[in-house]
C-alpha cells in the first residue's frame, strides 16, 4: 500500500538469495511496476530496450525480452513504455484477470521454478493479476507509522480475495534497532501480526545503497553484510512457508 519500503529491493535480493540455494536457473523475476526499476538490481542499465508491457500488447513471446543475470536469475523488466502504451497493458490486464499466469504457464517455466514478481504500491490492475496466481503474496513493510496506518487498508484490500488473505504474509525491511521509536513500532508490528509477520527482520544497512550505486544486490556486493545474512534467513522462511502453503 505504501511506497518507498524497499519492495524492489526486496524482490531483487530475495531472488538472490533463493538462487543461492536452488539454482539461478529456477528462479525467475518479473517486474510489473511502470517504474521498470527491478532490472537495475541485476546490472542491466537498458532503460529504453522492450519488456512485458509493449511485448504483451504486441502479442510478442517474452522470451524475447528476457535479461539474465551474472547471477543466473531471469529477469522480465517492465521495459520502456509510453503512456499509451502502459494505458493499453492495463486495459488488457483488466480484461482478463488471470492473464499473468496464463503468460507465465506460456512462457514455459518449470513447475519446480520460483517467480518473484514486483508490483507498485496500493490496488492496481497488476496487484489483482498477481492475486490470481500467486501461491504467496508478501507485503513489505517499514516499522514507522506511515507502514502501520497502510495495514488496514491492506487488509481490507485482501479481504476481497479471500484466497489471497490465507496466503499472506508481512515483512519488515530497513529496521534500526538502534532507533527508541523503531524498535518500538518493529516490537508493535510484531505483537500485532503475529504470525503473518516473517520470523526474520531485515536490518537497514548501508551496503544496500551503495550495492545498488553498482547495479547489483546486497547479497553479491557484500555477502557478510547484515542485510545479506538477513535476506538468507528471510528466503529459507520463505521456502519453507511455500513448503506448508497448498499450490494454485
Amino acid at each position: 500500500m505504501k511506497g518507498g519500503v524497499g519492495k524492489t529491493s526486496a524482490t531483487a535480493n530475495l531472488s538472490v538469495a533463493l538462487a543461492a540455494t536452488l539454482g539461478g536457473e529456477r528462479v525467475r523475476t518479473l517486474d510489473l511496476d511502470p517504474q521498470n526499476a527491478l532490472h537495475w538490481h541485476f546490472g542491466n542499465t537498458e532503460d529504453h530496450a522492450p519488456g512485458v508491457c509493449t511485448q504483451s500488447i504486441a502479442g510478442g513471446d517474452w522470451s524475447a525480452i528476457a535479461r539474465t543475470a551474472d547471477c543466473g536469475i531471469v529477469c522480465l523488466p517492465y521495459g520502456d513504455a509510453t503512456e499509451i502504451e502502459r494505458q493499453a497493458f492495463e486495459s488488457l490486464l483488466a480484461e482478463q484477470p488471470g492473464w499473468i499466469g496464463q503468460q507465465l504457464r506460456h512462457y514455459g517455466i518449470d513447475h519446480d521454478a520460483l517467480v518473484l514478481i514486483d508490483t507498485p504500491p496500493g490496488p492496481s490492475v497488476y496487484l489483482r493479476q498477481v492475486f490470481a496466481c500467486a501461491d504467496l503474496v508478501l507485503l513489505v513493510l517499514m516499522a514507522d507509522a506511515g507502514s502501520y496506518a497502510a495495514i488496514p487498508a491492506m487488509e481490507g484490500w485482501l479481504a476481497s480475495f479471500p484466497q489471497s488473505l490465507l496466503r499472506a504474509h508481512y515483512l519488515l525491511n530497513q529496521v534500526d534497532r538502534s532507533e527508541a521509536l523503531n524498535r518500538d513500532t518493529a516490537a508493535f508490528l510484531r505483537q500485532h501480526l503475529g504470525n503473518r509477520l516473517c520470523p526474520v527482520d531485515i536490518h537497514r544497512d548501508e551496503a544496500v545503497g551503495e550495492a545498488l550505486a553498482f547495479q547489483r544486490t546486497v547479497l553479491e556486493y557484500e555477502p557478510h553484510a547484515q542485510a545479506s545474512l538477513d535476506w538468507t534467513r528471510a528466503a529459507a522462511w520463505l521456502l519453507d512457508t511455500l513448503a506448508h502453503t497448498p499450490p494454485r
